[in-house]
Formats: C-alpha cells, sequence, structure tokens
C-alpha cells in the first residue's frame, strides 16, 4: 500500500483535472481503440465498449452487445468507467447516459468527466478512514471461526490496514479465507485476502500497537465499484469541510 500523501500530492499524481487533459487522455483511448469496461447500478450491471468521440461538453462510446443492458443503462444516474492506457489503469465517473444517432448508428452520451484517476499497477488509492467511529474489519479462518475484530485506518480497491493492540494472531503471507468490512450505505465488503505485512508501530501502557496490511484476492467487481464509490464520498465530504475552514 502507498504511504499517506498530501492533497497536493493526490492531486498530482492520481487526479486529471484540467479539460484539455482529460481531453487528451479520452482521445488517445479513442485512437487506440482501448477497450473500456462501464459500471453501472451500483456495478451490478457492466459492459465493455469502445469510445468513439470525446467532445467538448459530452463523451459518446458504443452500445453493448446485450439490448437488454442497452435499455437499462440510461435509466441509472450514474456509471463508472474503467480502462488501461500504457499501463496505467483510468477510471472516471460521468452522469446519466443517453442513447442518440451518431455516424448513423446508435450510440450513448454522457457528460464529460471533470476529472481522471490515473493509478499505475500494483498500486491503489488509499484513503484514511475516519477515527472517531472506526469501521470494523472482522477476519475468517477456513473453518469461518473468526480470528479477530479490528479498527480499519485506510482502504483502497487493493486492500485495507488496520490497527491491533498486542501482536495478532496472523503471519505474513497468510490465507484468509474470508474478510469482513461494513461499508456505511453500501454493500459489505465480503473477500478473500492475503496478510502482506505485520509490524510493531509504538508500545504503549496497554501493549504494542501493530499497523497489519491485508490484500484483497478475487474482489467482486462490484465490490470494487461500491469501494470507489465510498473512497469518493469521504474524499468529497473532506475537500468540503477544508474549503468551509478556509471560507471562514
Amino acid at each position: 500500500m502507498l504511504p499517506s500523501l498530501s492533497d497536493d500530492e493526490i492531486e498530482d499524481r492520481y487526479f486529471l483535472i484540467g479539460r484539455m487533459e482529460i481531453l487528451s487522455v479520452l482521445n488517445e483511448l479513442i485512437l487506440r481503440r482501448e477497450p473500456v469496461t462501464v459500471y453501472f447500478r451500483s456495478g451490478r450491471d457492466f459492459f465493455q465498449t469502445t469510445l468513439l468521440e470525446a467532445r467538448a461538453d459530452a463523451l459518446v462510446f458504443d452500445l453493448s452487445g446485450d439490448p437488454e443492458i442497452n435499455k437499462r443503462l440510461p435509466i441509472s444516474v450514474s456509471c463508472i468507467f474503467v480502462s488501461n492506457l500504457n499501463g496505467i489503469r483510468v477510471q472516471f465517473a460521468c452522469g446519466q447516459a443517453e442513447r442518440f444517432e451518431w455516424g448513423g448508428s446508435d450510440a450513448f452520451s454522457v457528460p464529460l468527466p471533470d476529472r481522471i484517476v490515473r493509478v499505475q499497477r500494483r498500486e491503489s488509492y488509499r484513503i484514511l478512514l475516519p477515527v472517531a467511529k472506526p469501521l470494523m474489519v472482522k477476519l475468517f479462518d477456513d473453518d469461518d471461526r473468526v480470528l479477530g475484530e479490528w479498527p480499519a485506518h485506510d482502504l483502497s480497491v487493493g486492500g485495507l490496514g488496520f490497527s491491533t493492540v498486542g501482536e495478532p494472531p496472523l503471519q505474513i503471507e497468510q490465507h484468509i479465507a474470508r474478510l469482513h468490512l461494513p461499508l456505511p450505505g453500501q454493500v459489505d465488503v465480503q473477500s478473500a485476502a492475503q496478510i502482506r505485512h505485520v509490524t510493531p508501530m509504538v508500545e504503549r501502557p496497554d501493549g504494542v500497537r501493530f499497523r497489519v496490511g491485508v490484500s484483497f484476492a478475487d474482489l467482486a467487481p462490484a465490490t470494487g465499484v461500491a469501494i470507489q464509490r465510498f473512497i469518493t464520498k469521504i474524499e468529497h465530504q473532506r475537500r468540503g469541510q477544508d474549503n468551509g475552514r478556509r471560507l471562514r
């Protein structure tokens, strides 16, 4: 997992927010005809497509080969696009899709995204979780017995980190049969996992604090989308709070 980054470092490393930069990335995806996966209905539906045109205010992309998917997409209020460009994962969210005629055939159009997330291979954008009311992660062994429940301190689509007081009964590279993390207002994260590190941090009166890093294994696409939506929600809340403090 990545170390904690400042807001400016996160902005520089992960986000494209300039309109010309966004159009440049979208046009390169179009030129290379890179496959793009569109997720909607909170990840319950998805299909692969290609982008057709990036306009000043809209993005045009091809229909699905499934007529039922084509009927359901315009009903969804938003959708998420995921692709790869030069080994970098690119992802962006857009508003409601509209079906219209493009070049003599039907296509979909969505409002141009206001930002694009770029993530290098083996990296995931990590967000620090609230500490006032921590989210609790529970680990289970192969016999579905509870290995422990601890407060999670960071989360990404690649995995999470949690804290323990006292050394946990876990080993590096250990397979976890099931991990359970409830996300407020979202689907619960349930996945197999693997322990990546168990690191002693600081001694406290009640024992040594450890940080544990966990990577997800075979995470369901819908769950990955739910994590992304949760991360975006937390980020927007924090940015709103920061802006409010600056305006006072």
